[in-house]
């Protein structure tokens, strides 16, 4: 009985695949949304990073152990932000044991299906023109990094919204805001890293708080059956 549920449900989820849907959610991807919720808050941890980089009075000219404060900060956040990736690859893999359903609900908000194929080719060619044109142009660092936080905030933002993957959000928000307040802090660079960091944080909190919507969707859903 339960082999024929399972298969009813996953012709469903394939339908709903070709339909362009994201898949319900069910009771069963109640605990790794939880336990998913509290793994976002792990982006604070670069955020933080670069904060305390700004914010403390190190001599930035002064190596240590070879390398000079900022250099440091930017070793910490590279190692921070790869364990991150070690740690998504496992929930999109499944690899921590998570339901079918929503390893493939995963996968297709993380673009690792044939339209986030496609969707990854066309953000990698509008990066790359993006890149050319602010070289033919000779645009000083500042308003190209901004300019580009703007562009892939935008970006994620039609991303979400187009494919209903409401958790990309947590980039598109931070991202643009990001990108609008770097011109306020043009010149300041202690200013610039507290933002920078403060970005990262503010990609920490927009996950779990759209994970937390969606983790109470899915307790009413079930309460109303």
């Amino acid at each position: 009985m339960n082999q024929e549920l399972n298969r009813v449900k996953n012709d469903v989820e394939t339908m709903q695949r070709a339909m362009g849907l994201a898949p319900s959610m069910g009771r069963e991807w109640l605990q790794w949304m939880k336990r998913d919720r509290w793994f976002s808050l792990w982006w604070c941890l670069p955020g933080l990073i670069l904060i305390a980089a700004a914010a403390l009075p190190f001599d930035r000219a002064t190596r240590y152990w070879g390398l000079v404060p900022d250099q440091w900060a930017g070793v910490l956040v590279a190692i921070t932000l790869i364990g991150l990736a070690i740690g998504h690859t496992r929930q999109v893999t499944g690899k921590d044991g998570r339901p079918e359903g929503m390893i493939r609900e995963l996968k297709r908000v993380n673009g690792m299906s044939v339209q986030g194929l496609w969707f990854g080719l066309a953000l990698l060619l509008q990066l790359s023109l993006y890149f050319l044109w602010g070289r033919h142009y000779h645009i000083t660092f500042e308003p190209f990094w901004a300019g580009l936080f703007m562009l892939m905030g935008s970006t994620c933002l039609v991303a979400a919204l187009a494919a209903k993957a409401w958790i990309l959000l947590g980039y598109a928000i931070p991202f643009l805001a990001y990108g609008l307040c770097l011109p306020l802090a043009e010149g300041h660079h202690k200013v610039n890293g507290v933002l920078f960091g403060m970005m990262f944080i503010a990609v920490a909190l927009s996950f779990s708080i759209i994970q937390v919507w969606q983790i109470r969707q899915v307790e009413r859903q079930n309460e109303s059956h």
